[in-house]
């Protein structure tokens, strides 16, 4: 059971404050997008963990429109929705924040160790397995967007990375030496 004192650890609101307004900011960037469009990505992107109210979008897209970081596109669709565009100052607050973010990157191995203490070991490696299978999603989703020959010493890092580790599973197996390969299962097991 989930005590009420815990569920606060939980709940999207403990998601860092200004993260939807750079959010908003990074898929502005891709193109015009309206208010509800934005909500139903973040819900899509979440698997509905997390789904910003109207409360909470439209008086953000007020503010980003106040500040000059967004502008009003047009208006599309039957009720004639507002869609909104991003400027050429808000490209430039968004380029400082990824900055700011690469740098702080630094610190979440670091950061995940902390963590890594809270949980028992039969909570933490299945949440650790779940996360490196949709890292690596993510990952070769980002490599994609990186020219090819930027992507190589990327690559080639990787695969040593990885080596390294079937070699360490393979001697926990028993030196097995063969891997298994197990269907790439989108479904949320219970045991993950």
């Amino acid at each position: 059971m989930v005590t009420p004192r815990a569920r606060h650890w939980l709940h999207p609101q403990t998601v860092p404050r200004g993260f939807l307004r750079l959010y908003i900011l990074t898929l502005l960037s891709r193109g015009p997008e309206s208010g509800y469009s934005i909500i139903q990505t973040i819900d899509e992107r979440t698997e509905g963990a997390w789904k910003p109210g109207a409360g909470t979008m439209y008086p953000l897209l007020k503010g980003l429109l106040k500040e000059g970081l967004v502008r009003a596109a047009a208006t599309k669709g039957k009720g004639g929705s507002r869609t909104y565009a991003i400027t050429a100052k808000g490209k430039r607050e968004l380029e400082e924040a990824r900055r700011v973010i690469a740098g702080a990157g630094k610190k979440e191995p670091v950061m995940g160790r902390l963590f890594s203490d809270l949980l028992p070991g039969n909570v933490f490696v299945p949440v650790m397995v779940r996360r490196i299978r949709d890292g690596a999603d993510f990952l070769k989703q980002k490599l994609n967007e990186i020219p090819p020959q930027e992507r190589e010493p990327y690559l080639r890092e990787l695969r040593f990375l990885l080596t390294s580790q079937v070699d360490w599973i393979d001697s926990q197996l028993g030196g097995e030496g063969a891997v298994t390969r197990r269907p790439h299962a989108r479904s949320r097991s219970a045991s993950l």
